[in-house]
């Protein structure tokens, strides 16, 4: 396994010729949009997003784990968490809304019922922020007295974005492509804030935006308001939200999945991820991967036609296809998430063996950027603005599918989760970041290409792709006086230490060596 530039061509080149022709039409009335959207069938869909987020998630997910008790707590907690926010989102007697995904603690919903009725999405959008805070106080956190309460943020916003549907069988995931879809997650603030950018606010009727308070030029912040109040605007605009039939539903959860079921154990395989569930979790050695296309938001805002639309959206599945396979086929990983434009991976095999667990998380960053850099722009010159930032740590982290049937999502509980995700947060694009941990399990050829960045607080790879690390190898065999064989083709003139049909056999100078 590994990552080649040959293959890597190939394989983007059969996916971009079998993509076929992607076709947009605006989203004229109501559908299962699970059902509706695939790669080539996408819709513009009018709606609000929203995505509110446990702030305090990696901190309490981190103090639960030393004991095993109150980790299996946390999952259970975890688990009842997203089902029910779920139900509160989807039934169509609260908000009838779409719950897109969870992105480990952070949910992603979206309103486009009733179609192309903007005050009411925003509507809906502006009170599913207070009543999932409201849920997480009165209702959640009594059931489940951690020694910290779950904290929530939010964001929502209004607006067109481009619906599509990716994957591969059974593991495709909805995408929305645009500002209102971006920006949403964006202005996500700290615990206990709750907010909406300018043209939802604007949106709203009056006594709606007088609960509102202006942060800056874009962003507002809604205001706390008392469980009466909440209570009496509800019935106003007709939404239900029953307090007492949440916490039912709760304490029903809770002896439906009690804890003496709930299980953890090591992975001594590669893991299935669709095997998994709230009575089967792994606990593993693990290194998390984030890559995420720096760029891409500023590259879809700019779509402003049908055509920079397609040509934006077929970009995309190429990168999502590519960094996928190179997760998984070229490494022995796991793809775990889409996240928009950002991926989600983990590896764990060798069991236990956190230098090869390393190595093999560091090979695959290289070979993402590789096929950012070497061959999704050769084959895709559109994308040449476009760069990757990659995130990577190393640490005990559990594995489990958490939620409500046929909509479970993916999730990685634990630090390095946090970590990779943070550093890749902080990198540019074309950087790698890296843990102390990883940095220090690596074996010198591939530690050597990192130094320590205090801004970043991690160590720092730039520009490092497959070709330069093949390059400094080849000249630190070279300086022992190795012949190698030189010879032409692919991406330029190649020079390996094997003999090739067609190769030249040279033995370097020593002051050349050196260079």
């Amino acid at each position: 396994m590994g990552w080649n530039y040959e293959k890597s061509l190939e394989r983007i080149q059969e996916h971009l010729d079998g993509m076929g022709e992607i076709e947009i039409q605006d989203l004229v009335r109501e559908a299962d949009l699970n059902s509706l959207l695939t790669e080539t069938c996408c819709r513009r869909v009018h709606g609000a997003h929203v995505y509110t987020y446990v702030a305090n998630f990696p901190r309490m997910a981190t103090d639960c784990a030393v004991d095993e008790a109150e980790y299996k707590r946390f999952l259970q907690a975890v688990h009842l968490y997203q089902r029910e926010v779920a139900r509160i989102v989807e039934d169509a007697d609260k908000f009838d809304g779409l719950r897109v995904h969870f992105q480990g603690p952070k949910l992603h919903a979206l309103f486009y019922r009733p179609v192309k009725q903007t005050e009411r999405l925003a509507v809906l959008a502006f009170f599913l922020q207070l009543v999932l805070k409201d849920f997480t106080n009165s209702v959640f956190n009594p059931a489940f007295p951690f020694s910290e309460d779950f904290t929530i943020a939010g964001g929502a916003d209004v607006g067109d974005a481009t619906g599509t549907r990716n994957g591969r069988k059974g593991d495709r995931e909805l995408l929305f492509l645009g500002p209102c879809a971006n920006h949403a997650a964006k202005i996500i603030s700290s615990a206990g804030r709750l907010r909406v950018t300018k043209a939802l606010y604007e949106a709203l009727p009056e006594n709606l935006r007088a609960l509102c308070t202006k942060i800056d030029e874009d962003v507002y912040q809604i205001n706390s308001v008392t469980q009466k109040r909440l209570d009496e605007l509800l019935d106003e605009y007709k939404i239900k939200w029953d307090r007492e039939a949440s916490a039912e539903r709760l304490a029903e959860d809770k002896r439906k999945f009690p804890l003496k079921d709930i299980e953890y154990s090591a992975a001594h395989v590669l893991i299935d991820l669709d095997a998994l569930s709230i009575r089967n979790n792994k606990r593993v050695t693990a290194a998390s991967i984030f890559g995420d296309v720096s760029g891409f938001t500023a590259y879809i805002d700019g779509a402003q036609t049908d055509e920079k639309k397609k040509e934006a959206l077929r970009v995309l599945h190429a990168i999502r296809r590519e960094m996928a396979t190179v997760l998984t086929k070229d490494y022995e990983g796991l793809r775990v998430q889409y996240q928009g434009d950002r991926v989600q991976g983990l590896f764990h095999m060798p069991k236990d063996d956190e230098g090869k667990i390393a190595t093999e998380a560091v090979e695959a960053a290289i070979g993402l950027q590789s096929s950012m850099e070497k061959t999704i722009k050769k084959k895709l010159p559109e994308a040449k603005d476009l760069r990757l930032a990659v995130g990577v740590d190393l640490d005990t982290t559990l594995v489990s599918k958490l939620g409500t049937r046929a909509h479970r999502d993916r999730i990685c509980l634990g630090e390095p989760v946090e970590n990779a995700a943070a550093h890749e947060e902080d990198c540019e694009g074309g950087e790698i970041g890296i843990s102390k941990r990883v940095y220090d399990a690596l074996p010198e050829r591939l530690s050597k290409h990192f130094s320590y960045d205090k801004s970043k607080c991690c160590y720092v790879a730039k520009d490092l792709t497959w070709d330069k690390v093949e390059q400094a190898e080849r000249a630190a065999a070279y300086a022992a006086g190795a012949s190698v064989f030189v010879n032409s083709g692919g991406p330029g003139i190649r020079i390996t230490g094997e003999e090739a049909r067609g190769a030249r056999q040279v033995t370097p100078s020593s002051s050349w060596a050196d260079e």
